[in-house]
């Protein structure tokens, strides 16, 4: 999956609940990392990794991501009973780009 540069405006769908909104505010490099320590050897089941383990780095699964603030403008889940609920922030690996599908 391909985070994509999200921009004020852009109109957006969550990938669960199917919902459309518009994006008011991007926070840039909010969630995540690029790096991170690694344990490349086999841990038996059950067992606790130690600091002492760490093999090496290596690169994360989703990177770097942004924060969105969105207005959700459609209701399919039911789940939006004030009008307060349907401003709200989500990371950008929650939601796709209409624009780009």
């Amino acid at each position: 999956m391909t985070i994509c540069n999200f921009q004020v405006g852009d109109l957006v769908r969550h990938l669960k609940s199917k919902d459309i909104g518009v994006v008011r505010k991007v926070d840039k490099d909010y969630h995540g990392a690029r790096q991170a320590f690694k344990v490349y050897r086999d841990v038996p089941r059950g067992k606790a990794i130690r600091p002492e383990m760490v093999d090496g780095f290596g690169p994360t699964v989703d990177g770097i991501r942004d924060r969105l603030l969105v207005l959700w403008t459609t209701d399919y889940t039911g789940r939006m009973r004030y009008q307060h609920d349907r401003l709200g922030y989500f990371d950008s690996k929650d939601v796709e780009n209409v624009k780009e599908m």
